[in-house]
């Protein structure tokens, strides 16, 4: 359980990290993946005999999260985490001199960890999380150097045709789990999927796996750095597709199969052509990338995926040694073109010795990883239905392989380049070619082993082995001769530039996207400054209203105001002429009435008792009165 959860979250940790301290992050990210290796051999280690790890937590309502780790799974993590770390040695001499490394180095660990929580998912919802985030980080990899109008653009043409692609994978994964009643990869589900689910998982895999015709976006994807092609193009997103494939598998209806093999058949022979005729190294590792992921397409279609499986584990280290070395030759020249790389090979012997050896791999030359690889795919061509036509695109795409591997190594040993080049190596990024170098030397002993332990079988046959290394002798030959740096006529041009038919992506998707999103940016800003009319008029009648309400107010309040003055004022008048002249009219009323008191007290004994005889009269009287 703790390795299932290093493998993913250690990468994951380490990009965090750079962010944070943005200084030695190529260390940094070469531990994080250094803790990945250790997990993902230990997930591999425990998986052999049969177990089956499995991690559940929260996800949507009665569809956990799952991280799955099988033979095939671990299998695979190992794979992707050890070329990757040798890849982080190479870049750690790579890029100790270039610009970006920080966009650089974070986004490569968060894509390392992204690739292996896609690899090791248990579930279709948790599968859709990681390739989307892979999908991200190769974007902001694949522009590293964004300042470059060729790495924006390239980073551009890639994100838009694998979102494009990338709806294929949210319909078949919405199919999957509709067919189901669970969003649980399985390898034994209940029923297969519609065959219009499964070509839209084959759309997905087109994008990603740069099938035709969405293969042009990794020809321009060369404008990144060379760890990025050679990390991201060999053993990570372009095998994406592949694992897909294959953890979809047992899904597939024959019917659906036969698409998908035809599909890796034109592709193994149109791109493989494109990289017969490429001008520039990088670009023909591009085109040989596409054309080897058809190699595994068609053995899917033809019903096995154990050699798909096979060519893809063979195939990540032939391809990331081979990008590797033309790093190192670019480093070197400043250039990836035929023309400037003339003979250098001479002259960088050790960098030559690497990239040839992988090349002769990847042509089929035995004891090489490739070629037993190759002999499998040949071989499930061999046996499949419709046998024709799978073996014959897989024939002659090893015949195309050898001739473009061949080509290169002409180009590189004979010859002088147009200018003068001292020559010296890093020894980071030597290390790390070579490393890779001695797996593909000595992996074919081990591929097998590897393959049946994941559950699948490697087919085998004799025409297949004998054809094989015919294709292949044939092929190197050739190209050995036709070392031509570049090819002039349109014929050539139209392939080189990946079949740009109807104009390509600029005429097709570039130009009209560009002009749908100018229309719609009219319609908005049209949009917006109606909104913000119809607000501004609302500000004027708020204003109006507030500046008519406040005068009212202030009126009424003025009103008001002299209304009570006016009533004060009145008060003021009552007690100044009634009130106040009442009481003072009282007062001396009462004054005068204590005069005339006054004028009859005399003293005299008998006056006052005349006046007392004369008021008790008066009593009397008033009493009879009263009475009567």
């Amino acid at each position: 359980m703790t390795a299932l959860l290093l493998t993913i979250l250690a990468p994951l940790a380490a990009s965090l990290l750079i962010l944070i301290l943005r200084k030695k992050m190529g260390y940094i990210a070469t531990v994080g993946a250094l803790i990945s290796v250790t997990g993902s051999i230990l997930l591999y280690l425990s998986t052999m005999e049969g177990t089956i790890i499995e991690l559940r937590f929260a996800g949507l309502p009665e569809m956990p999260f799952r991280l799955h780790a099988t033979a095939m799974t671990a299998t695979l993590s190992s794979v992707v985490s050890v070329i990757t770390t040798f890849i982080f040695i190479y870049a750690i001499g790579y890029m100790a001199e270039q610009e970006g490394r920080l966009r650089f180095w974070s986004g490569i660990t968060l894509f390392l960890g992204a690739m292996q929580l896609l690899v090791l998912s248990g579930d279709w919802i948790l599968f859709v999380i990681a390739w989307e985030i892979m999908g991200f980080a190769s974007y902001l990899l694949i522009g590293t150097w964004y300042r470059k109008k060729e790495a924006s653009d390239a980073a551009n043409k890639a994100f838009i045709m694998n979102r494009v692609a990338d709806l294929g994978l949210y319909i078949g994964v919405f199919a999957i789990i509709l067919t189901g009643g669970s969003s649980q990869i399985s390898t034994e589900p209940l029923q297969v999927i519609s065959t219009f689910g499964a070509m839209a998982l084959l759309l997905a895999v087109m994008g990603k796996s740069a099938q035709v015709p969405f293969q042009s976006w990794l020809s321009s994807a060369m404008a990144g750095p060379t760890p990025v092609s050679a990390l991201l193009h060999s053993a990570t997103m372009v095998a994406a597709g592949i694992i897909l494939l294959l953890k979809a598998f047992p899904l597939f209806s024959p019917a659906a199969l036969i698409w998908i093999g035809s599909l890796g058949g034109l592709t193994i022979l149109l791109t493989g052509a494109t990289a017969i005729f490429s001008e520039d190294i990088k670009r023909m590792l591009a085109a040989s990338t596409s054309s080897q992921l058809g190699f595994m397409v068609l053995a899917v279609g033809a019903g096995f995926p154990g050699a798909a499986l096979a060519h893809l584990v063979a195939h990540a280290f032939m391809k990331s040694s081979l990008f590797l070395g033309a790093g190192i030759f670019q480093h070197q020249a400043g250039s990836t073109e035929y023309k400037q790389l003339q003979g250098l090979g001479r002259k960088m012997k050790w960098s030559f010795a690497g990239f040839a050896l992988a090349g002769l791999a990847l042509a089929g030359i035995p004891p090489f990883v490739g070629f037993w690889s190759k002999d499998a795919i040949l071989a499930a061509g061999l046996l499949s239905e419709p046998a024709g036509w799978y073996f014959t695109a897989a024939l002659a795409g090893a015949f195309f392989t050898a001739v473009y591997m061949g080509r290169a190594f002409g180009i590189l040993w004979k010859g002088d380049s147009m200018q003068k080049i001292e020559a010296h190596h890093s020894a980071w990024m030597l290390t790390g070619l070579l490393v890779l170098v001695a797996v593909v030397i000595s992996g074919g002993f081990y591929l097998e082993p590897m393959v049946a332990a994941a559950g699948f079988d490697i087919p085998k046959a004799s025409l297949a082995v004998i054809s094989g290394l015919a294709a292949a002798a044939a092929g190197l030959t050739a190209g050995w001769f036709v070392t031509a740096p570049s090819f002039q006529h349109r014929l050539w041009t139209f392939i080189q530039e990946n079949y740009p038919v109807f104009g390509g992506y600029n005429q097709v998707v570039d130009k009209p996207m560009n002009a749908s999103a100018n229309i719609l940016n009219t319609v908005e800003v049209a949009l917006l400054q109606s909104v913000f009319g119809i607000g501004n008029l609302f500000l004027a009648l708020a204003s109006w209203l507030s500046e008519t309400l406040d005068h009212s107010v202030a009126y009424l309040v003025d009103r008001f105001g002299i209304l009570n003055l006016d009533i004060a004022r009145l008060t003021q008048l009552s007690d100044d002429k009634g009130i106040v002249e009442w009481i003072a009219g009282l007062v001396d009323w009462v004054q005068q009435l204590g005069n005339y008191g006054r004028s009859i007290q005399s003293g005299l004994i008998h006056r006052e008792l005349a006046w007392s005889v004369f008021g008790m009269g008066l009593a009397l009287i008033i009493l009879i009165l009263t009475n009567l």
